[in-house]
């Protein structure tokens, strides 16, 4: 459920803007994307019990410059949303790691790895990935929407942006696998009492 709230906006904005039959989709799937994003902000809050402080930046940020599309008729605020907000996360990221010493990236994939012991050695390069990237990224956004068509630039938000986050979850999974625990062989006594029948495999026992 906090996966499916996690892209629920995104999801509501390119729905609107290639099915909605408007003339101008942009201003109608801008409208969507405010109300969604304030329903993700309160869903969120009713899941976990609190409002993450992320969630707050990105609805205040979506609301202010999502007004401002509108009422400007103008898709470039739009447009420069979507870098503030990775940016907003690379900003993060930076801060909760040189500043408060509690990496944000890392405190979330330790509820993955949680049973994983990782050095701070191992975490370091990851926790530096994460907000060097986000800072291209917004970049990236930048040079696709002012060089494309509007329709290209939306499915490059829609699925572009996602498919490189997931991109720095497996570059972060391949980074953590050396750490994983490995599961225990058989010992050779249990091997050798198995071959000889005197002890059954357990996947012959009833």
């Amino acid at each position: 459920m906090k996966f499916f709230l996690d892209f629920f906006p995104i999801l509501i904005f390119g729905v609107i803007y290639f099915y909605s039959g408007a003339d101008k989709p942009i201003y109608p799937a801008v409208q969507g994307l405010m109300i969604a994003s304030v329903i993700q902000t309160i869903g969120t809050r009713l899941l976990t019990g609190q409002f993450e402080k992320l969630h707050l930046w990105i609805l205040a940020i979506t609301l202010v410059l999502g007004t401002l599309t509108l009422l400007f008729r103008n898709p470039a605020f739009l447009i420069w949303k979507t870098s503030v907000v990775v940016w907003v996360f690379a900003a993060a990221f930076f801060y909760t790691q040189f500043v408060t010493k509690k990496p944000l990236i890392q405190k979330m994939l330790q509820s993955i790895v949680e049973d994983v012991d990782v050095p701070d050695s191992a975490w370091f390069p990851i926790n530096i990935t994460w907000p060097v990237t986000h800072i291209l990224f917004g970049f990236i956004n930048l040079y696709v929407a002012f060089n494309f068509t509007e329709a290209f630039w939306v499915k490059f938000k829609l699925f572009g942006i996602p498919t490189m986050t997931f991109g720095l979850v497996a570059f972060s999974l391949y980074k953590l696998f050396p750490y994983f625990p490995v599961e225990e062989e058989e010992s050779e006594g249990e091997k050798t009492k198995i071959e000889s029948g005197k002890l059954e495999p357990d996947s012959e026992k009833k």
